[in-house]
């Protein structure tokens, strides 16, 4: 019996690729054949920003230290969720030490971690 329910969800698996790759390439074809011409010229070739040629040099100094606190903030934020996580599992757990061990030196390792990405910046954004 068991044999016999793999083969037939590898046959439904097959019918789905087969129906997924027809619709993809009959996609293809049709966007080639049915889709407008592609139009030749030299507008293509230069940079166009909200309707105004640009000028002069197009790098900037660009702070990076509001991306820095987002990746802390999420880092708090996944940490919040494992101590979570790990207090639910070990709630029914008799011996109280040793899991809150475990809970301490993950949040030490973490804030060490949150520390050491933080040093780094020179001029904090807050």
């Amino acid at each position: 019996m068991g044999a016999v329910a793999a083969s037939a969800d590898i046959e439904t698996f097959l019918v789905f690729l087969a129906i997924a790759a027809v619709f993809g390439i009959g996609s293809l074809i049709a966007n080639r054949t049915l889709g407008a011409k592609a139009r030749r010229s030299y507008l293509r070739l230069t940079t166009y920003e909200c309707g105004q040629e640009s000028e002069g040099e197009a790098q900037i100094d660009f702070p990076t230290q509001h991306y820095t606190f987002a990746i802390i903030f999420v880092a708090v934020d996944i940490l919040g969720f494992i101590l979570a996580l790990w207090a639910l599992t070990f709630r029914t757990v008799n011996s109280a030490e040793y899991p809150v061990f475990i809970a301490l030196g993950f949040t030490a390792l973490a804030l060490a971690g949150i520390y050491y990405a933080l040093s780094g910046e020179r001029r904090w954004v807050v």
